[in-house]
């Protein structure tokens, strides 16, 4: 056998050997999702730690579908941006850029970046004083917001629930849609009070889930678990009388909020429950509503939530007090 016919057969060989894995990362980041939907699937019983772990696998792993990183270009009036379902009415004389990593430390002023993930330009956690604080930018980054059982505040945008965090250091407000999603495409606004607001209006949102027809609460229609954070650490309750009694008074509550009459649900007054896949956050006399991630926001008693929370607290106890005793 010739050079030239051994040639010809390695190359045969190579060519008939097809790899594994193309994408190996692409792969584990389709993995994950997958593991973060089983655990949603079994909230109750898994445990919330289980799902945060899963989740910032997902945050850590490079994305297959990450955005280029682009020149900025400046914004002609009239321009829109969108990502994430998100869409940006970008502000006349601003720059857009899309990049793979957001970094609010390096962010430029009067930009408006869409951006696949969030983190630091330079692989180490952002400085206490970073150089842009207090400069108006807008970002939008995907999968970048944790849902919270109890948000530390919830406005109305578009009729879209959004839960909001300020970041006072910073002088940044971080938005993202109170839904059933774990993870959810997050806005970050820099400036001062009355230019983000501006900002604010400059953004549209997907709408929310609708109010149910029976003007109640959207409910799962049997609860195997019901998990707060209010009480320092999060506590669970699964036994069938304290779920029952709880969804029980939620079901109750039929009074819709009419458009225009929300209320600001803000920490320390508000309450939040996961039951299973649906949470519930009910506010205190300061805006006595209570709204459900799947749809609906009605009138509730001021004390409902302190109430229904203690019932949970009393039942994560019981259970650690039987499961000590075994």
């Amino acid at each position: 056998m010739n050079p030239i016919h051994v040639s010809e057969l390695l190359e045969r060989a190579a060519a008939s050997v097809t790899p594994a894995e193309n994408d190996p990362a692409s792969r584990l980041v389709s993995l994950a999702r997958r593991s973060v939907q089983r655990r949603r699937r079994a909230w109750g019983t898994a445990g919330t730690v289980a799902v945060a772990a899963a989740v910032a696998a997902v945050v850590a792993l490079p994305q297959g579908s990450t955005a280029p990183e682009r020149p900025e270009t400046a914004g002609a009036p009239g321009t829109t941006v969108s990502l994430g379902g998100l869409s940006v009415a970008v502000p006349e004389g601003w720059r857009t850029s899309e990049v793979t990593t957001f970094d609010p430390c390096t962010a430029e002023p009067q930009t408006v970046y869409l951006a696949a993930r969030r983190g630091s330009s330079r692989g180490t956690p952002p400085p206490s004083n970073c150089p842009s604080e207090g400069q108006a930018w807008i970002a939008v980054v995907q999968d970048s917001v944790l849902l919270n059982v109890t948000p530390e505040r919830l406005v109305v945008k578009d009729g879209q629930l959004l839960q909001v965090t300020e970041d006072i250091t910073r002088s940044q407000w971080t938005y993202r849609a109170f839904n059933e999603e774990e993870l959810a495409t997050g806005l970050l606004i820099s400036g001062d009070a009355k230019g983000r607001d501006q900002l604010l209006k400059r953004v549209t949102w997907p709408a929310g889930p609708e109010a149910p027809a029976s003007a109640g609460l959207v409910l799962p229609d049997r609860i195997t678990s019901a998990v707060s954070e209010n009480a320092g650490p999060m506590v669970t309750a699964m036994d069938a009388e304290t779920l029952t009694r709880i969804r029980t008074a939620l079901a109750e509550l039929r009074d819709p909020v009419p458009a225009g009459e929300e209320c600001e649900l803000q920490r320390p007054g508000v309450v939040g429950i996961a039951l299973d896949r649906v949470t519930v956050v009910l506010g205190d006399a300061t805006c006595p509503q209570a709204i459900s991630t799947g749809g609906g926001r009605v009138r509730a008693p001021a004390g409902l939530g302190r109430e229904l929370l203690d019932l949970i607290v009393a039942s994560d106890r019981a259970a650690a007090e039987r499961l000590h005793k075994d």
